[in-house]
């Protein structure tokens, strides 16, 4: 993401609504199937089993198994494959799939939970324990309460021996229902596009490259798409472009302090371009502020006072047309307050000094776009 990042709160709210489950560390949409299978073996292991190892270890041992396997069947024809680099090591992978594809598991009804991975581990381990001590570990209602734990396409056992990136039809089509029949995400963008049989378009090869701007402009056609979902498109839209001119103006203040007279004229020749698509798009109405925010919560985040507070002095200060000094200082005074003394405005970053912070704002559209072709292209098979 960079180092500074003067939209988070506001940003991550849009994502939210747009893309809830999805994060920009996900990358197949393998993952959402593969982890519930663990944590369904573990939940159906003998007593004697349970008692060695934890779910968290279980979990380690599996992902780190599923991660050689993936590497064996694909080789490098297939990229990610999370821990690919790490499967001959000691360390296994590093990352876990669980960690990553916990939230996603369950917004999409997979898991059934509100706990942290942390907490409904060790919920797991005390419910088995309790369990066991009852006496009712043979318990046929046992094995139905795992069932209404963790939801999968089918439960059998065995199935790492066939496994691969891919996602079979049946596990494709598993995956489609929650994302179209789970409530809380109705209105989301993927949900939405599956709903509505748009996402075959979305998943071809002329299509897989569509940048968010993109989408959105695809998706303001579509009338069948909720009015909620091209309504909250459209407006995180707008809040990527005006906030975009805070990081040129950023990264032109790190230019200066660098001594870069060129990347200073770069990104003033940047600026310019900036002023005038905004004012082609009336990005900057008397309302934006508002509407910015009153979509980015309507799912009931909430952004921090500081974010909101330079949201509308930044808003202000382009509607009235203040000087370029005005704004430098504006974003010069947000940076030191978001990062004080760590701040890359503090620090010579040499000649050529990398941009800082996004371009844009794709709002985890990219990681979104990769799940989406992997289900269309499963449900196809």
């Amino acid at each position: 993401m960079g180092s500074y990042t003067i939209w988070f709160t506001a940003s991550d709210a849009f994502a939210d609504l747009l893309f809830p489950g999805f994060s920009t560390i996900q990358t197949r949409a393998k993952y959402f199937i593969t982890v519930p299978r663990i944590i369904r073996d573990y939940m159906e292991l003998d007593a004697r089993t349970q008692r060695r190892t934890s779910l968290r270890d279980y979990l380690e041992s599996q992902e780190n198994e599923v991660a050689r396997v993936l590497v064996e069947r694909h080789r490098s024809t297939e990229s990610g494959i999370i821990g690919a680099e790490m499967v001959d090591t000691e360390q296994g992978v590093a990352r876990k799939p669980s960690s990553v594809y916990w939230n996603g598991l369950r917004q999409f009804g997979i898991v059934n939970t509100e706990k942290s991975l942390a907490e409904f581990s060790r919920e797991i381990n005390q419910a088995q324990s309790a369990s066991r001590n009852s006496g009712h570990e043979d318990d046929d209602s046992d094995a139905m309460s795992h069932r209404s734990v963790v939801h999968l396409d089918t439960f059998q056992s065995g199935w790492m021996e066939d496994l691969s990136i891919y996602l079979s039809e049946s596990e494709a089509r598993f995956l489609i229902d929650k994302l179209t029949h789970t409530p809380a995400i109705r209105n989301s963008v993927v949900s939405q596009f599956l709903i509505h049989g748009l996402a075959p378009e979305l998943a071809e090869d002329t299509a897989t490259s569509l940048t968010f701007p993109e989408v959105v402009a695809w998706a303001k056609g579509r009338t069948e798409v909720s009015p909620q979902c091209r309504h909250t498109l459209e407006l995180a839209h707008e809040f990527s472009g005006a906030i975009y001119g805070a990081h040129i103006r950023f990264n032109a203040l790190i230019a200066r302090n660098s001594g870069n007279d060129e990347l200073v004229a770069e990104r003033e020749e940047l600026f310019s371009e900036w002023l005038e698509e905004i004012r082609d798009r009336n990005l900057f109405s008397a309302s934006s502020v508002d509407d910015w925010l009153q979509a980015a919560t309507a799912g009931g985040a909430r952004i921090n006072l500081n974010s909101r507070e330079f949201l509308r002095q930044w808003h202000e200060a382009i509607f009235q047309n203040q000087p370029v000094s005005s704004l430098d200082k504006l974003v010069e005074s947000r940076a030191r307050k978001n990062k004080g003394r760590r701040s890359v405005l503090l620090k010579n970053l040499g000649e050529a000094p990398h941009w800082q912070g996004m371009d844009s704002l794709s709002y985890r559209w990219p990681t979104a776009r990769t799940i989406l072709r992997d289900v269309v292209q499963g449900a196809e098979c």
